[in-house]
This record gives C-alpha cells, sequence and structure tokens, in this order.
C-alpha cells in the first residue's frame, strides 16, 4: 500500500495504526506536497517525515517539487476559505499524483495522513480519493482514526516522538489568510531585496534546526527540538543618492524604515551619521552589512548598551558604502577644516586613515528605506550535552 504523506504530525499515529491493521501489508511512504511553500518550509516537513517513516521502518519516497504546477492548479481559487474548493483541488493533485505513484509500482491501494488531520474534511478527501482510485483501476484505503480520541492520541505522541510541529497548512493563500486573521503579516512570503546579504529567517532557522537535530540523531546523540522567537525583517526597498546619483551601499540587516534629505557629521574613521535623523553610513573597509551593528557600538563606545542617543543601534538604519564614495561625500569639509582635525597629512580621495569626528559633509543625500518586522516562530536544537544550537 502506498501512503501519501503530508506532514509528520499526521503521520506518527496514522502510520502506527496502519502498520497494526495490516500487519502483513508493505507500506511505503510518499512525499508530494507541492502546496507547501516556501521551499524552506517544505524541506522541513520532508526531512521530519522521512525521519517518522525510517524510525518506523517503513519505505520513504520524496515526489517533485513543483510548485509552479500547483500554482496553476490553485488559479482562479485564491480566496476560497479553508476546506473549499481550492483545498479540493489540491487533495486531488496530490492524490492524483499518489495514484500514479502506485500504478508505477505495482500497488493496487493507496491512502493518505490527510486523514488524520482535524483541519481537512473527511468527506472530501473521501470523494475525491475514490474517484481517482476508480479511473485508474485502485483502491484508496479510507480509515478514520480520529475517531474515539484518535486526535489527541496523535498530538500527544507526535509530541513525544519530537515531530515539527509547524504552524500553518501549507500553501500561500491560506497562509496569507491565517496571518490576516491573527492581524500578522505573512513574512513568509515576502522577499528581502538584497538576496543572500538578508538576515536569517525564520523558515531558514527552522530547516537548519531540523537538519543539524538528523545529522546529530545519525550520529546516535539525543536531540530535542524547541521553538523559539525571532524578530523577522525583510527589505522591501532602499538606497541612497546624492543629487540625481545613485550610491552604491548595501543595508544593513534590521535596519528601519527611512526617508530623509541630510548632510553627514563624521563620528569616527570611517565612520558618519546623518546630521537631521538616526541613521549611519559606514565605509566598507570598517565593517560589512553583517558585523556592522557590533562595530558601531565599539566605534560609539556604548559596550553592551544598544542606545546610541541618536537611536536604537540594534534597528538603526545602516547604510555601508566604498571607502572612495564616503571619502568623497566628506571631501568637501576636510578640506574646509582646521589642521587639528586633519592632522598635518593631506587628504586624497579615497582615504579613511583621519577620524573624521566633528566633520560635517557639504553633500546632501538622499536616504530611504522601507522595511517590514514582524515577530515569527522558529526551532532551535538541543542536544544531550547541553548545548543549543
Amino acid at each position: 500500500m502506498i501512503v501519501h504523506i503530508c506532514c509528520s504530525v499526521d503521520s506518527w499515529y496514522f502510520l502506527t495504526r496502519l502498520k497494526e491493521k495490516y500487519p502483513f501489508e508493505r507500506l511505503i511512504g510518499f512525499f508530494y506536497n507541492p502546496n507547501i511553500c516556501p521551499r524552506s518550509e517544505y524541506l522541513s516537513r520532508m526531512i521530519d517525515a522521512k525521519r517518522c517513516c525510517d524510525r518506523l521502518g517503513i519505505d520513504f519516497l520524496e515526489g517533485e517539487y513543483d510548485m509552479d504546477a500547483f500554482a496553476k492548479a490553485a488559479r482562479g481559487l485564491e480566496n476560497e476559505p479553508e476546506k473549499g474548493a481550492r483545498c479540493a483541488t489540491c487533495f486531488e493533485m496530490r492524490l492524483e499524483r499518489t495514484a500514479k505513484e502506485a500504478a508505477r509500482l505495482g500497488e493496487k491501494r493507496f491512502t493518505t495522513t490527510l486523514l488524520m488531520s482535524p483541519k481537512k474534511d473527511l468527506r472530501q478527501l473521501e470523494v475525491v480519493s475514490k474517484e481517482i482510485a476508480r479511473a485508474r483501476d485502485l483502491k484508496f484505503v479510507f480509515e478514520d482514526f480520529r475517531k474515539g480520541g484518535g486526535t489527541q492520541a496523535a498530538f500527544a505522541l507526535a509530541r513525544e516522538k519530537d515531530a515539527y510541529f509547524q504552524n500553518y497548512c501549507g500553501c500561500a493563500w491560506g497562509l496569507i489568510k491565517q496571518r490576516d486573521a491573527q492581524g500578522k503579516i505573512a513574512v513568509e512570503l515576502i522577499c528581502s531585496i538584497d538576496g543572500a546579504k538578508n538576515a536569517a529567517t525564520a523558515a531558514d532557522l527552522r530547516l537548519k534546526a531540523i537538519c543539524e537535530r538528523a545529522r546529530r540523531e545519525n550520529e546516535g546523540e539525543k536531540t530535542r527540538l524547541y521553538k523559539t522567537k525571532i524578530m523577522e525583517w525583510r527589505l522591501l526597498s532602499g538606497g541612497l543618492t546624492y543629487g540625481q546619483t545613485p550610491i552604491a551601499c548595501d543595508i544593513a540587516p534590521y535596519s528601519a524604515s527611512l526617508a530623509i534629505k541630510s548632510r553627514l557629521v563624521g563620528v569616527g574613521k570611517g565612520v558618519a551619521r546623518f546630521e537631521k535623523a538616526a541613521g549611519f553610513v559606514v565605509a566598507r573597509s570598517v565593517a560589512d552589512s553583517a558585523n556592522v551593528r557590533a562595530v558601531l557600538r565599539a566605534t560609539l563606545g556604548l559596550g553592551g548598551d544598544s542606545d546610541s542617543g541618536l537611536g536604537n543601534v540594534d534597528i538603526t538604519p545602516i547604510f555601508v558604502v566604498d571607502d572612495l564614495t564616503l571619502s568623497d561625500l566628506m571631501l568637501e569639509s576636510v578640506k574646509n577644516a582646521d589642521n587639528a582635525a586633519c592632522g598635518s597629512t593631506t587628504v586624497a580621495s579615497g582615504d579613511l586613515s583621519y577620524d573624521m569626528s566633528s566633520l560635517v559633509s557639504n553633500a546632501v543625500i538622499t536616504a530611504t528605506i522601507v522595511s517590514a518586522f514582524c515577530e515569527a516562530e522558529s526551532l532551535a536544537t538541543e542536544f544531550a550535552t547541553g548545548v543549543n544550537s
């Protein structure tokens, strides 16, 4: 019998009961869920489902991850409610592919762990699945293991087995509706414009924790997943311009939104702040966008304190630019400064060896950032040694 696997939470109890009821049946787990978004979330669920099958001695197969195909199938159904037409289409797509896999393997029966989920309509699943079975001359095995306290037992077993409890069903449209109802942003579906320079997302950290657990368990270590909270940040737009000329820059993770025109005031070697608002421009030789906040604290002499007097350094807007760029922006003020400020050395374009403290640039630059913050749930891994990842 081939068993469509949706997630480990629904699988532990369902597969255990299935093995008890069909002791002589060879079970094959088939993970096919192109509805799950984003891909990092898909991988977290797939790895955890494989762990479940491995521990139960059930063969595990992974289908293709074709999110574009799911999007095409669900077109026009984006606003459907939970258990509506979009869900029926989702079931049909996943179970049709499961039936096709069953036929390929020569299996005559198939079923799905979706039957275990309390958020799914059993009747809807049964109708869709039996129509697929008839069309392919297969048998759909309908089992209602929810009744008689099965749902509670399934959750208890999943917790005992340290399964990954996802906090939404899977597809983008269902997630948006759920987050709207919670008064939250579906930040999982928003990508930053800075690509690889972006801060780690909750979904990325969950995947990292689940992969780390899998590796440790394969080496014989005992582990436990536990939930953590992180502040998600997304950079939606931003940049620096001088007149009509864009200035190449990186924006440090967790920079708050900003929209100003301002001159720059030097506060140290390779560091300047905006004259009219909290925010900094830092030379690349001083720090890159990944470690710039720690460098800034040291430059400002803050130690462990995050309040610079110019705003919270943890979320202060920070731009990282090439040395030559910052030097050129400050050069006019250097030329006009007294010898005590510059020392006796002649300052050339690109030279950041001098301390820019108290220097004010004559150049007025435009700085903009549009960013989004949202608290999100992630995972970490605790090992038997007590060391946390």
